[in-house]
């Protein structure tokens, strides 16, 4: 009788460690990705940042040199963020391979060339945001948000960090496009191409959403991409006040990421809940 009091209260000592132990990984698990999500919010932010960069810096360079005086305290806020994100990857043992201290020094590389011309500015800006789009989902990955098990969960925020990002970057090559285009008064057959290209790609990005806009940011976008697409037919882009481009394309971006931060927050809050 005594043995089998002592093999019950193994056998229950043994499963109790285990449910203990599986209680304490998933706590372990549920705080980093709450932690990536803070990292990954870094991350939207100077991509949004890099993208008013790249349009205030095209008009610029196009001879908008109002543009000047806003350029610098947006560098200055750019490069804030870049070291808030070295931090960040700091805190959390982040690897080496995916920092993106290559990403910091690119962007003062480009600060740093005073010979630059608008189409460099542009690639340049471009192909860095490109890979700070891969930076994000990188960060996603890595703190089992866009691989969670849970496929609700998964599928947020592979829209979060992926779809809605791309929709934003594409506006955002549309914006400095344009204004350009308004700036120097001219659109050579190669712009117009590459405008209707971008917008081609917004449209693409806007029906793939799994969740759907606002409404109010879902008829801007769409009212945007259809002024702009009449402005290339009808010729009068470059009649058209580069600083209202600017503002109306913005407006718009910047709700698409008011939308995937409240996104985040609300995952935040299911990691929070679980």
């Amino acid at each position: 009788m005594m043995l089998t009091s002592v093999f019950f209260l193994v056998c229950f000592m043994i499963l109790a460690l285990a449910v203990g132990r599986q209680i304490w990984s998933q706590r372990i698990a549920r705080e980093r990705s709450i932690r990536g999500i803070s990292g990954t919010k870094l991350l939207i932010e100077l991509i949004k940042l890099t993208q008013q960069h790249r349009g205030m810096h095209s008009g610029y360079l196009n001879g908008k040199s109002e543009f000047k005086e806003k350029l610098l305290p947006l560098a200055k806020k750019v490069e804030t963020y870049y070291n808030d994100i070295l931090t960040f990857e700091k805190k959390n043992d982040y690897p080496e391979s995916l920092s993106i201290h290559y990403l910091l020094k690119q962007w003062q590389r480009l600060l740093n060339n005073k010979q630059i011309q608008s189409s460099e500015s542009f690639q340049i800006h471009s192909g860095l945001i490109a890979r700070q789009l891969d930076a994000v989902w990188d960060l996603a990955d890595e703190f089992s948000l866009t691989s969670n098990q849970k496929e609700d969960i998964r599928n947020v925020a592979q829209q979060l960090v992926k779809t809605l990002p791309e929709l934003a970057e594409s506006l955002g090559q549309v914006r400095a496009l344009s204004v350009q285009v308004a700036s120097k008064q001219e659109m050579s057959s190669d712009k117009k191409l590459q405008l209707l290209f971008t917008l081609g790609k917004i449209e693409s990005h806007h029906k793939n959403l799994v969740t759907p806009l606002p409404s109010a940011t879902n008829n801007e976008l769409t009212r945007f991409v259809a002024k702009v697409k009449q402005d290339i037919k009808t010729a009068e882009l470059t009649e058209q006040n580069p600083d209202i481009l600017f503002q109306e394309a913005t407006k718009v971006i910047d709700d698409i990421f008011v939308f995937i931060n409240s996104g985040f927050d609300d995952l935040n809050g299911k990691f929070e809940n679980s």
